[in-house]
C-alpha cells in the first residue's frame, strides 16, 4: 500500500506543485467571488424590474378607475342639467334634489341653470326648492345678487316668504330696498309683510 501511494504521488507530482495549486485555488476563489458578488446584483435588477412593472400596472388601474369615475360624473351632470330644464316640474325637482344630495362643491354651469330656474320657473314648489339649493353656497356673490333680484320681482306669496327668509339668513343689506317695497305695497299679503318686517329688523342688527 505504501508503495502504491508513493508511486501515485510521484506520478502526480506535477499536480501537487505549489504554484499550480496556488493558481488553481486562485481561479476557484475568483469564480466563487464573482458568483457571490454578481448574483445579488442580478437578483436586485430582477426585483427592481418587477417593482417597476407592478408600479406601472397600479398606475394604469388607478387611471382607468379615475377615467371611469370622471365619465360617470360627466354623465350624472348631463342628466341633472337635463332634468333642471325638463318640461315636467317633477323632473326639475328631481334634478334639484340630486344637486342638494350629491354636490358639495360649487359647479358654475349648474348654479347658472338654477339661477335661470329661480327667475323663470312657473312652479312655486320648484322655486322654493331652488332657493334651498342655492343657499348651500351662501358666500357665492352671484347667488346672493340673484336672490335679491328675485325678491324684487316675485309675486307668489309662498316664494316671497322663502326669499325673505333667505336674504335674512344671509344678512344681506342690499335686500333692504326690495323688503321696504314689499312692506309698503298695498298688494302684499299680511303674512308676507310681517315676514319682511321681521327680516328688516334682523338685517339691520
Amino acid at each position: 500500500k505504501d508503495m502504491q501511494l508513493k508511486e501515485f504521488i510521484q506520478a502526480n507530482k506535477s499536480s501537487f506543485e505549489e504554484e499550480k495549486m496556488s493558481a488553481n485555488a486562485d481561479a476557484n476563489f475568483e469564480q466563487l467571488l464573482k458568483s457571490k458578488l454578481y448574483s445579488p446584483k442580478k437578483a436586485k435588477l430582477k426585483y427592481l424590474k418587477y417593482v417597476s412593472i407592478a408600479a406601472c400596472l397600479a398606475m394604469l388601474i388607478a387611471t382607468l378607475f379615475w377615467y371611469q369615475g370622471y365619465a360617470e360624473n360627466i354623465e350624472d351632470k348631463r342628466e341633472l342639467l337635463a332634468n333642471l330644464q325638463d318640461d315636467s316640474a317633477g323632473k326639475r325637482l328631481e334634478g334639484i334634489y340630486k344637486f342638494n344630495d350629491e354636490y358639495k362643491k360649487e359647479d358654475t354651469k349648474i348654479i347658472n341653470t338654477l339661477v335661470k330656474v329661480l327667475h323663470k320657473d312657473t312652479n312655486a314648489n320648484v322655486k322654493i326648492a331652488t332657493i334651498d339649493a342655492l343657499l348651500k353656497f351662501p358666500k357665492n356673490e352671484k347667488i346672493r345678487i340673484n336672490l335679491i333680484k328675485a325678491l324684487e320681482k316675485e309675486e307668489t306669496p309662498l316664494v316671497q316668504i322663502k326669499l325673505i327668509k333667505a336674504v335674512s339668513f344671509l344678512r344681506e343689506n342690499r335686500a333692504q330696498k326690495p323688503l321696504e317695497k314689499i312692506i309698503n305695497s298695498k298688494q302684499t299679503f299680511p303674512i308676507v309683510k310681517s315676514n319682511a318686517t321681521l327680516a328688516m329688523v334682523e338685517i339691520k342688527q
